[in-house]
């Protein structure tokens, strides 16, 4: 029975973990840049939603979607700071993470009744309903509510997948893959490749803050340390989608940072359950996103030894 309700957990945290998952898979898949700003914009996502359907009223699902463009611009300024300014990839998304630290902390005034900050901020006792907490997810009844949550992530996050599918085959999309393979390329064909890279931060920025979004309608709560960590679970995500799934000819490469999101975040509820007091729970986490990492590139280099050898074999 617990490992069930494990599982079930395992597979409604990934769901919602997936959109994070895609949207790293724009930045560090496609424009090869590591950013660390996600863990900076996964928590501001979910504090904006909840300003605007607590403060402004909007309903919950045009509150997801609008914190859209508060993770647009926090990625916008760390294409910035790189491109314009020639900070480091990794310093770029350093300094908005930590700055972002600052501002969620501060927008969660606008929450208390008292004016004072807050790390968690519970919005289950406003009478607000959700995207998972509506009537939508009573639709198969109270005792099925699990499963009804399970079908409402899933529409979503194929929905967001499609977009990025079908953004991704635009002559935009095009050029944003074609300055991550070859900016040389991009620079030849007298293209700015730096509005690119800020185009694709931004977008990939904006898809987390969705996904921080929905993690607190998922609980409804918002936490300001929700973001602690969740740039290594998109990377090892998007890692063992490609890893596993990628060398499938009808599954995108989408679909596999999809799948590769559910698994990531069943091993690690799975992880509870050998540790139930969490104390080594990092640690096992550090060591599982390790041996990921250890397996694709043993995978890799299996892989790029095995063509050389049929080349030469066809040479011969």
């Amino acid at each position: 029975m617990l490992f069930f309700a494990t599982t079930i957990d395992g597979l409604q945290m990934g769901l919602c973990f997936a959109v994070l998952a895609l949207g790293v898979y724009i930045s560090y898949s496609i424009l090869d840049f590591p950013d660390l700003s996600v863990d900076g914009t996964f928590p501001l996502g979910g504090v904006c939603c909840t300003v605007l359907m607590l403060k402004l009223g909007i309903p919950a699902l045009p509150a997801v979607l609008l914190s859209f463009f508060a993770g647009f611009v926090s990625g916008a300024v760390t294409g910035v700071l790189h491109v314009k300014f020639n900070i480091s990839k990794l310093l770029s998304g350093i300094i908005v993470m930590t700055a972002l630290l600052s501002v969620t902390l501060a927008l969660t005034m606008l929450l208390t009744k008292t004016g004072l900050t807050t790390t968690i901020f519970s919005f289950r006792s406003e009478n607000l309903q959700g995207i998972f907490s509506g009537r939508a997810s009573q639709l198969l009844g109270s005792a099925n509510r699990d499963y009804m949550i399970l079908i409402i992530e899933l529409v979503f996050v194929i929905a967001v997948k499609i977009i990025i599918d079908l953004f991704l085959k635009t002559k935009l999309g095009y050029m944003l893959r074609a300055t991550g393979d070859n900016e040389t390329l991009v620079i030849s064909l007298g293209r700015d490749s730096g509005l690119y890279k800020i185009l694709g931060i931004a977008l990939a920025n904006g898809f987390v803050a969705v996904s921080g979004a929905m993690y607190s309608n998922l609980f409804m709560q918002y936490d300001n340390s929700s973001g602690s960590g969740k740039v290594v679970m998109a990377l090892a995500s998007v890692i063992i989608g490609l890893a596993v799934f990628s060398k499938i000819r009808f599954i995108s490469d989408t679909t596999s940072v999809i799948l590769g999101a559910v698994i990531y975040s069943l091993c690690l509820n799975y992880l509870v359950l050998v540790d139930t007091n969490g104390i080594y729970l990092k640690l096992l986490n550090a060591a599982m996103f390790a041996l990921i990492l250890i397996f694709n590139e043993k995978t890799s280099s299996f892989v790029s030894s095995r063509s050389k050898l049929k080349g030469g074999q066809g040479r011969c």
